[in-house]
């Protein structure tokens, strides 16, 4: 496992070529992080129904003989209610100040409504901009005409194309339409690179994924995962991570009846760790109470969800 892969640095220019830095952008729920995951053809980023899952920056990179694109995902834009959720929107804006292009994803089966107006007129974009209408599976002619009306009044500048990021459909033109509009570049990774998030980011990502997809209510969004000790043997590697709670009675919904739930996701997250990562993995997890964690600056930082500077 590669504890400091993260921090590796970048790769020195061989040759130049087609290069840069994609900000993938758009309210909660709109697919950024399944169409992340399929541009590069590798779960690099967690995906469940629930709201706000993704919280922080991930980049994923395509590399092909043309070009290399670094995807920034980032957490869906809204009105927040903690502390957590302007970190979250925090992250989401500054990733533009690196994005040569932004790709702003617009859900295409439902219509343009107050929480869009919000994302439209808190975004400034200073590169160009592919407006990306997904789920187009679940939309209808009338609503695409007047979603499409809309954005062309707001963005007349950018392209627009429709796709289905859960069925892959025109995936292909949304990676040429970034390609004619990338600069010329260095190759900053190398080639063989799908993600620049250390194992240990992948791991604590996986378990929350987990407890997501098996808890409802305000579980899914109140706890927060920390990697507090990883042992490698030959034969494979022991990890012993803690799910953080804001609440006590949170604690027990989370163990379950008799630990039912707990070895539930425990079990689910080993198996994902052991696929995903290729190694073979026993894990441990403990739940901790951290009362109050989201609307708290120094628990944030101490969890690793403020923006680094």
């Amino acid at each position: 496992m590669h504890k400091n892969f993260c921090h590796l640095p970048l790769m020195d220019p061989i040759y130049k070529m087609k290069s840069g830095f994609v900000a993938v952008l758009g309210r909660t729920n709109v697919g950024k992080s399944t169409l992340l995951n399929v541009l590069v053809q590798r779960k690099v980023a967690i995906t469940t129904p629930k709201q706000q899952t993704t919280r922080t920056l991930i980049r994923a990179i395509l590399t092909t003989e043309e070009a290399q694109i670094v995807f920034i995902d980032t957490p869906g834009l809204h009105k927040p209610h903690f502390s957590l959720g302007n970190a979250m929107n925090k992250k989401a804006y500054h990733s533009l100040r690196e994005a040569d292009i932004a790709l702003l994803l617009i859900d295409a089966g439902r219509p343009y409504n107050e929480g869009d107006q919000y994302l439209v007129e808190t975004l400034k974009f200073n590169c160009p901009v592919i407006i990306v209408f997904n789920k187009i599976d679940t939309t209808n002619f009338a609503l695409m005409e007047q979603l499409k009306a809309k954005y062309q009044e707001l963005f007349p500048a950018a392209q627009q194309i429709e796709i289905s990021a859960t069925r892959e459909f025109n995936i292909d033109l949304l990676k040429k339409s970034i390609v004619e509009l990338l600069p010329e570049g260095p190759q900053y990774y190398p080639a063989d690179y799908i993600t620049d998030q250390s194992d240990y980011f992948m791991i604590s990502e996986i378990i929350r994924e987990k407890t997501m997809m098996f808890t409802k209510e305000e579980i899914p969004h109140a706890i927060a995962i920390t990697i507090d000790k990883v042992e490698h043997f030959e034969d494979g590697v022991d990890i012993y991570a803690s799910i953080n709670v804001d609440k006590q009675s949170q604690k027990g919904i989370i163990i379950g009846k008799g630990g039912a739930m707990i070895k539930k996701i425990r079990l689910a997250a080993q198996h994902d760790i052991h696929h995903n990562l290729k190694i073979p993995a026993r894990l441990e997890l403990y739940v901790k109470v951290y009362p109050g964690w989201r609307n708290n600056a120094q628990a944030l930082k101490e969890l690793g969800l403020t923006e680094e500077e």
